[in-house]
């Protein structure tokens, strides 16, 4: 969020976060207290058992909470659970009026906070709604922003944010985006698999040298780069297999982005750890976050890995997204290398069964500098060779694009 806020809701997007990988199962959530145009009290979720970002928003504006707004990204629990209801909070708090952004999936609270707020007297707006009313007022477009967590891309969707309801539609957007695999976990008992992957304008996702051996290549520019770590930030864990995992030694920490760092999880496949890679990489050798290793082979130099007893990849895949699920994970961000891709499209998948990605977000760049490296078969003396992105399944249809600067970002669903 910038110095300058815009739009309450963006504010209260932001806070959720920050409850990412904290809260967990419950959803992230944020939520601002605002009086006479100022906010007053600000919180997140905090993890289970603990307080709601609603109550944790009323506690920091204390008295100041008496006939003020509370602007919450999801619909208020109006039920005991670990923690009294929200709603309950609200009405006692003396808040006049509730905006909440996203109807709450969770069968228990779905579309029953509002009549139990409004019987109270409170006044309630939801949905779009509620971010259009969200937006400060004397809010002029000027060259301020809502800088609201991967809304960079949806202000390219939006040449101008001359009205409210502009800039309350594309806050709405982000919401919505933000708990679209929160919502995929309470309707189908399932983590939501969002696959993230860079190519050059010609196909390629990276190059190799005459042995095989990986060598660097940057496909995207910086815009593209920061939105995904913004992804990152949003997930609950991020995946990498093991051949990407030897070839570029990722850290997968959040650099370019606030919040939270993902649990990392370690697709190895066939391949034994040994010792010494063990040592070497990065994501081993961090204590910032916990490594989930899910392996078709004995592991003997990894304590906690699970090793699978099936050889079909479709089976083993669909058993740690059963793992991940029962461990509360509600986005598995998934960085696949050449192979990993292929085997995620090409693998068969019944009519019955739970598919094994959700969503692929596939940028291709159009700088034409990354595509020359790569056609130069001989640079430098070293031979290189290019590594092709695998053909996308067939009948898979783009619902979503858009541009950051010269990379392209195409939105698939399986």
């Amino acid at each position: 969020m910038g110095a300058e806020i815009t739009n309450f809701m963006a504010f209260a997007l932001e806070q959720a976060f920050f409850s990412i990988g904290v809260s967990r199962p419950n959803p992230a959530v944020g939520a601002v207290v605002v009086k006479e145009g100022f906010v007053v009290g600000k919180g997140r979720t905090q993890c289970p058992g603990s307080a709601h970002a609603e109550v944790m928003a009323l506690r920091d504006a204390g008295e100041l909470a008496h006939g003020a707004s509370i602007f919450v990204t999801l619909e208020p629990c109006c039920h005991y659970g670990r923690t009294p209801p929200c709603t309950k909070a609200i009405i006692e708090a003396g808040i006049k009026k509730v905006f909440f952004a996203h109807s709450d999936p969770n069968p228990v609270v779905h579309g029953k906070s509002r009549a139990i707020l409004e019987a109270a007297g409170i006044e309630v707006h939801e949905g779009l709604d509620a971010c259009v009313s969200a937006c400060v007022e004397g809010f002029s477009n000027g060259d301020s922003s809502t800088e609201c967590r991967l809304l960079e891309l949806q202000n390219l969707y939006v040449d101008g944010r001359e009205s409210r309801e502009a800039e309350g539609r594309e806050v709405f957007a982000g919401v919505e985006r933000f708990f679209e695999a929160y919502d995929y976990f309470v309707r189908c008992k399932r983590t939501f698999v969002e696959l993230k992957s860079a190519v050059s304008q010609d196909g390629f996702m990276g190059c190799t040298d005459a042995s095989g051996k990986h060598l660097p290549l940057k496909i995207t520019a910086p815009v593209a780069n920061a939105w995904n770590h913004e992804l990152r930030a949003m997930s609950d864990a991020v995946l990498v297999g093991a051949g990407t995992l030897l070839a570029d030694n990722p850290s997968l920490d959040v650099r370019f982005a606030e919040g939270n760092n993902p649990v990392k999880v370690v697709w190895a496949g066939h391949h034994e750890f040994t010792a010494g890679e063990l040592a070497n990489l990065k994501v081993f050798c961090s204590k910032k976050s916990k490594v989930l290793v899910y392996s078709c082979v004995a592991q003997p130099n990894i304590k906690d890995g699970v090793i699978f007893s099936t050889n079909s990849f479709a089976e083993n895949w669909r058993a740690m997204l059963d793992d991940l699920t029962a461990r509360g994970m509600h986005r598995l961000m998934v960085e696949p290398g050449a192979k990993l891709a292929r085997e995620l499209f090409n693998a068969e998948s019944s009519e019955n069964s739970q598919p094994l990605w959700n969503r692929l977000d596939l940028w291709r760049s159009t700088d034409p500098s990354v595509d020359i490296s790569l056609e130069r078969l001989i640079e430098n003396g070293t031979v290189k060779a290019g590594i092709e992105y695998p053909e996308l399944p067939a009948g898979l249809v783009a619902k979503e694009s858009a541009v950051a600067g010269p990379d392209v970002l195409t939105v698939y669903y399986s």
